[in-house]
């Protein structure tokens, strides 16, 4: 079974995710480039027992959208039937980094010391690992986006 065969079977299932199984498959995927984001894509999250799951659970957050390589706006919510930037994480930019031994695209947020950082899974899924100071004492958070 191909890395992108066994992220796409751990997004299918349910219940908890063992990181260390997530950065081995993780560390598997190709790199992939920022312009390869442009566009709004769906969120979902593997239940690691990380405490922001929580967080996203309650904002009811649905997406990220992309809008340019500089300008992404990286928390979208569901509130009255509508898809709005929930505004708390400001916005957010694009740029290549070593990641994990690999270039490839990160999400550099404006006002928060977070990083977002992606890999392809194919051109409607991609994997994505939250790190950074905010979030060290409880270790990286790992999501996935889907056209």
């Amino acid at each position: 079974m191909s890395a992108q065969e066994k992220y796409i079977a751990l997004t299918q299932t349910k219940g908890k995710a063992d990181p260390s199984t997530l950065y081995a498959i993780f560390d598997q995927l190709d790199p992939i480039k920022p312009e390869q984001l442009l566009g709004e894509w769906s969120g979902g999250f593997f239940d690691t027992g990380h405490p922001i799951a929580n967080t996203l659970n309650e904002i009811k957050w649905v997406e990220k959208v992309f809008k340019t390589v500089d300008l992404v706006d990286p928390v979208i919510v569901e509130r009255d039937g509508k898809r709005v930037s929930w505004g708390q994480w400001g916005i957010a930019s694009l740029k290549e980094m070593v990641h994990r031994g690999k270039v490839s695209t990160t999400m550099i947020y404006d006002d928060r010391p977070v990083f977002d950082h992606f890999r392809s899974v194919n051109d409607n899924l991609v994997a994505g690992i939250m790190e950074g100071r905010e979030l060290a004492k409880d270790g990286d958070f790992f999501f996935y986006l889907k056209r």
